[in-house]
């Protein structure tokens, strides 16, 4: 599955086609990946082949979600937006994007968007993806709620007992099918100095560990060079080995005191400025580990609250992260890193 979030332009184009060639037959993008970018580069990728591509899009516009109580109408134009820039009369799924709230997961405008949406033949499913710290009560709701059609969630290896307990449920009790992102753990191993050894061998381990659930119905993953396309397709139908098992043993050791979970938000309530903290060390991630260096600043520079006020707080935050971050320092990094001037 062809996570587009990196893609852009006429080179993403390119890789969005070459992924095709070689099997590839879902999408998953958004009007706020690469300022639409991502999504007019999915559009030209996919001309002349749509009916063999399974293609997923947000509720979301190029500068961020859509709050709870947004007018049915504006729902509505949203994906219509989204259908011209990739050159579509329907998308087959549509999210609720990185939702981090049960309010804005069942806003009943958002549901009769896409109820007649769906009557108008614009849309298919309807799914729900989050990675944040709220991701058990928002993917219990959508189970519960029996609404929705796919679920996307965080995960990876060594993932806290919950999330595997949800994707199950999910499977059982509303038959969702359920989309695997995240799936490299922050994707550090190019970084890493001591792991370049294993760095290929990273990735497969790791969508094969995601893989072997069997109630995930796929993995969605971002391509951003020619070769991720072999790197990653290599673990198709794989199966994880006691080697592999060590490779991700090894990573996790690597990364001990920097990887921040998408789902945890211990240090939050301990924050006497309400930062969001898991959002500026993801924005980091993007710049560090992912190469998306003006997007990571972009997005930094959209925060109503930033890590600026770190350095002369007295860090309550300091001891609370299970991974043993050093939570100030990080921040304060990451400003210095990410702030524009």
């Amino acid at each position: 599955m062809l996570g587009a979030g990196g893609i852009r332009g006429e080179a993403g184009e390119k890789l969005a086609r070459l992924a095709f060639e070689r099997g590839v037959n879902y999408v998953d993008t958004s009007p706020d990946y690469s300022a639409t970018g991502s999504e007019q580069a999915v559009g030209r990728a996919i001309r002349g082949m749509r009916d063999q591509i399974f293609l997923a899009t947000k509720f979301c516009t190029p500068i961020g979600h859509l709050p709870p109580g947004t007018p049915v109408a504006n729902y509505k134009r949203a994906i219509e937006e989204s259908l011209q820039r990739l050159g579509t009369d329907y998308v087959d799924l549509v999210h609720i994007h990185s939702c981090d709230e049960v309010e804005r997961l069942m806003d009943p405008n958002v549901h009769e968007a896409f109820d007649r949406l769906k009557e108008e033949g614009k849309v298919r499913f309807l799914g729900v993806s989050s990675h944040t710290p709220k991701l058990v009560e928002v993917a219990n709701q959508a189970v519960d709620s029996g609404r929705f059609d796919v679920m996307m969630l965080a995960y990876h290896h060594g993932l806290w007992a919950p999330v595997p307990e949800i994707i199950s449920r999910a499977r059982r009790e509303q038959d969702m099918g359920v989309v695997a992102m995240k799936t490299l753990k922050g994707a550090k191993h190019r970084g890493l100095v001591d792991f370049q050894d294993v760095a290929d061998a990273y990735s497969q381990a790791a969508l094969k560990w995601t893989l072997g659930n069997s109630d995930v119905s796929c993995a969605v993953i971002s391509f951003r060079e020619p070769q991720h396309v072999d790197e990653y397709l290599y673990a198709s139908g794989q199966t994880l080995t006691a080697e592999d098992r060590r490779t991700l043993d090894r990573y996790d050791q690597a990364i001990a005191g920097t990887y921040c979970a998408p789902h945890c938000g211990e240090c939050l309530n301990h924050c006497p400025m309400d930062l969001p903290i898991p959002d500026i060390l993801r924005h980091r991630m993007y710049f560090e580990d992912y190469g998306q260096e003006k997007e990571a600043m972009r997005l930094y520079a959209r925060l109503e609250r930033n890590a600026s006020v770190c350095a002369s707080c007295s860090a309550p935050c300091q001891d609370t992260c299970p991974g043993g971050i050093s939570i100030q320092q990080r921040l304060d990094e990451t400003h210095a890193m990410l702030s524009v001037g």
